[in-house]
């Protein structure tokens, strides 16, 4: 079913839910496998068995067919900004017999989510300039007494910005509860697991580049993820040395990224540590 944002829709219930694979749908859950690519996967993983799950961007809707496909989830919300890609999601969801199982909603950011309790909601596939002006938006609605039932699991997957994504959620409330990265074409993706928690996180600046939980824990993913980030700020470093603007704020930058490349250095061969560094609160 579609719904534009002022639609309201029913509560989420606590059970547990059948897999919908036997036989006639095995075939076509197969099918759904294999249009989730490592990235899709990663996400999959890291959503909790839930009544209800929502995501934002959905463009083709394959995430939350497969996370009801599989029993992972109850009932699902498919949002999108645009009409083209929310058109596509529910063809997809047509396809595959879920119309009752996974509303479709055409809206921006949150804002359809006011009257939708969602145990978990993913944000992904968007910048973490754009995760975080949603959260924000979200934040504001809250304080202005726009009230979100429940308060759900947020599964962020930026595309870029993740220190300043993570940043933001410190400074306003959020916990960060896992972190995981993946390797999907040319780009290694980090997913990030929290919730509002009303206190404030304390967290240090290189902690906004490493994050807390890869770095003390350092699996093959997690050190494709800092072998990446090295990469990165090696390459902008270098960069910054060849302008070679002699001022306060070419060293202040020089030497921060310094300091962030020996530690990256430090975890990836110390095979995982808690990061350091002043922290700020």
């Amino acid at each position: 079913m579609e719904r534009r944002c002022c639609s309201s829709g029913a509560k989420s219930e606590k059970k547990s839910f059948p897999r919908i694979l036997p036989e006639n749908l095995l075939s076509m859950s197969k099918n759904t496998f294999n249009q989730i690519n490592q990235r899709l996967k990663m996400l999959y993983d890291m959503i909790p068995e839930s009544a209800r799950m929502g995501d934002v961007g959905t463009d083709h809707g394959y995430l939350p067919i497969y996370c009801i496909q599989t029993g992972k989830c109850g009932s699902a919300v498919a949002s999108d900004l645009r009409e083209g890609p929310l058109q596509t999601a529910r063809n997809n969801i047509a396809a595959y017999g879920l119309e009752d199982r996974i509303e479709t909603l055409l809206c921006s950011g949150l804002d359809g989510y006011r009257d939708r309790a969602c145990d978990v909601i993913v944000i992904a596939g968007m910048g973490g300039f754009t995760i975080r002006k949603i959260l924000a938006d979200w934040l504001a609605s809250r304080e202005n007494g726009k009230d979100f039932p429940g308060n759900p699991l947020f599964l962020l997957q930026p595309n870029t910005a993740e220190p300043e994504l993570r940043q933001f959620l410190w400074e306003h409330s959020f916990s960060i509860e896992e972190e995981r990265a993946v390797k999907d074409g040319l780009h290694v993706y980090v997913g990030i697991l929290g919730r509002f928690t009303g206190e404030p996180q304390p967290y240090t600046e290189t902690e906004c580049y490493t994050g807390k939980i890869m770095c003390g824990r350092l699996k093959e993913s997690d050190r494709i993820y800092y072998e990446a980030l090295y990469r990165k700020y090696s390459n902008v470093l270098a960069g910054l040395a060849q302008k070679r603007q002699l001022d306060r704020a070419y060293t202040e930058k020089t030497d921060a990224y310094e300091r962030l490349l020996k530690e990256l250095d430090r975890i990836i061969k110390s095979g995982g540590s808690d990061c350091e560094g002043k922290r700020y609160y």
